[in-house]
């Protein structure tokens, strides 16, 4: 090394090592990164995508500066008005700090912050020279002190924008929703008439209920989502053409949550009943609605939803949701056990009661004890009249209708979907050819992929719906099925064909345990589905072996008589 002996060598020293300006720095020695981010998972907000944010950030910023990103895109879902609530831009300080990004690409400075802190940690950053460099689609910035001055400036502003709107929106809220007035930007199924009410969207309300109908069924919350994005289901704004939206399993658990589809509005800690404000029409019962999210007390404070999947090989669905406890009333928790014997290791399937207060909590049944009382029913319950293949026959026929218009909402959906990621793959493989230089940052297999998949599933639909307009059987068939259900549901080993057999037939269980002194010890009592409930009010079904003295008590209405006319059967432990 040469040696330094004058000043005038000293000043050649120390210049070299100043920071360099935006317009001097070698943007090939700076690691970039790229942040996206948007203040809520709802599609419908009308700020920008993280997708859109990103695009943008590529074509303005990106692109023109020859710039390198040193890994994918960064995008969160949180608002940035608190700080440390963001995981990910938390994440990003910290490889700043260390050095492993040097620089960073926004599409909008509120998109980093939107709060004083973490505003004062990036122009810390940039005073310290630990971030070397900052880019932004919608604006300029030049790190120097007019730059950052600048740049505070814009985060101060978004504060304050952030403040003054939640005091103005706020201020009126209470009154409002009071009236009955939706506050919200939309509620899924519904439209806003000019009232700000709310009432069936069409088709689309049907979509929704089904999606609460199949979540009482046992579906998942990412089935579905997924059935959902199959679906026609669109959001319409007034003059604007329908937009499609891409649901997930958070989504889905968000919606199932929302009270307003069983009549009750919430916003913030304001409530009101929206069917003593107009003539509401909700998605789902308010009964329905308690047991799927398990809310056990009218002070709860929360709606805790025990359905989500807890992972594992073997989903725990088969009758969750509608097995209850005979002591307190309320739905059991269900779930696997595992034990290790000398034949092997072994799964129980058990029901629990989790009920405060309740004299069976904590204490389970195993599921063998329902299905061997649904076997016997069936043994004993013969629906193989005429009459029970008539009702079928219309029953069959006005579910393949309801089937097949969802089947049709869920092919052109996927038509349309599939159109659109078509015409995505095409583009982005031309955008790729084009700057072969961010290719690293497109994954084309993997779109192809999903091009694949969708044409898969569009297949699939189109042959169920094939299959069920030709799915009425003829009376020797249904003879030979409903005559052998007990045998079929005694052979099956699929806990969700199960489910769905036994879901068709009955609509809740009520166990209660007697004690194993008893000479009953599982007393059960159960309510049927139509038209099976019709049937056997009737005796329009035929005795099967082991035939019990019934007895009716007319003054008694026909749910609760079935109910009370059943003596319980006897059962192992």
């Amino acid at each position: 090394m040469e040696d330094i002996s004058t000043s005038a060598q000293l000043l050649d020293l120390l210049r070299a090592n100043q920071p360099k300006s935006a317009i001097d720095l070698d943007v090939s020695t700076v690691k970039y990164a790229l942040y996206a981010r948007k203040s809520t998972t709802d599609e419908e907000r009308q700020e920008r995508s993280t997708n859109d944010q990103i695009k943008d950030c590529f074509d303005r910023v990106v692109i023109p500066e020859k710039l390198n990103l040193s890994q994918d895109p960064i995008q969160e879902n949180y608002s940035a008005k608190e700080p440390d609530v963001r995981p990910k831009f938390r994440k990003l300080i910290e490889d700043i700090k260390s050095g492993r990004i040097t620089g960073l690409i926004a599409w909008h400075p509120d998109r980093l912050a939107r709060n004083m802190k973490e505003a004062g940690e990036i122009i810390d950053l940039l005073d310290k020279g630990t971030l070397k460099d900052l880019r932004f689609a919608t604006s300029t910035f030049e790190n120097n002190p007019t730059g950052k001055m600048l740049l505070g400036i814009s985060f101060v502003l978004s504060k304050q924008y952030s403040e003054h709107l939640s005091e103005s929106v706020t201020r009126g809220n209470k009154r409002t929703t009071e009236d009955g007035e939706f506050i919200g930007k939309m509620k899924h199924g519904y439209y806003i008439n000019n009232d700000r009410n709310l009432f069936p969207d069409g088709e689309n309300f049907l979509i929704i209920k089904e999606a609460f109908a199949k979540r009482l069924g046992g579906a998942t919350q990412k089935d579905i989502a997924s059935w959902l994005n199959d679906t026609t289901y669109r959001v319409r704004r007034h003059g604007k053409e329908a937009k499609r939206v891409t649901w997930d399993k958070d989504m889905v658990s968000i919606m199932l949550r929302d009270p307003v589809y069983a009549g009750v509005m919430k916003y913030g800690k304001h409530l009101v009943d929206l069917t003593t404000k107009y003539d509401f029409q909700p998605v789902i019962t308010v009964h329905d609605f308690l047991k799927l999210n398990k809310v056990s007390k009218l002070d709860s404070t929360k709606l805790v939803s025990s359905l989500s999947s807890k992972g594992g090989e073997v989903q725990a669905n088969l009758l969750r949701g509608v097995v209850d406890c005979g002591y307190c009333g309320k739905p059991f928790s269900s779930g696997l056990t595992h034990k290790v014997l000398k034949s092997g290791p072994v799964r129980y399937y058990n029901y629990k009661c989790e009920t405060e207060d309740c004299a069976f909590r904590g204490k389970s049944v195993r599921a063998k004890v329902v299905l061997q009382y649904a076997q016997d029913f069936f043994k004993e319950h013969l629906f193989v009249t005429k009459e029970n293949y008539s009702q079928y026959v219309i029953d069959a026929k006005q579910e393949i209708i309801k089937q097949t218009k969802l089947l049709n909402s869920q092919i052109a959906g996927l038509s349309k979907i599939l159109g659109e990621k078509e015409n995505e793959y095409n583009k982005t493989k031309d955008f790729v050819l084009k700057n072969s230089a961010i290719a690293k940052h497109y994954d084309l297999d993997r779109l192809k992929g999903d091009l694949d998949t969708l044409q898969d599933r569009l297949d699939s639909a189109k042959e169920e719906r094939t299959f069920t307009k030709g799915s009425i059987v003829e009376y020797e068939e249904y003879l030979k099925l409903f005559e052998n259900v007990s045998v079929i549901l005694s052979d099956m080993h699929d806990m969700k064909a199960m489910d769905l057999v036994l879901r068709k037939f009955f609509s809740n269980f009520t166990i209660t345990d007697q004690g194993k002194q008893s000479q009953q010890r599982y007393k059960i009592s159960y309510y049927l589905n139509e038209p099976w409930l019709g049937f056997i009010e009737n005796d329009k079904f035929v005795y099967g072996r082991g035939e019990r003295t019934q007895t009716f008590d007319l003054s008694v209405p026909n749910r609760a008589r079935y109910q009370l006319r059943h003596t319980p059967m006897v059962l192992p432990g």
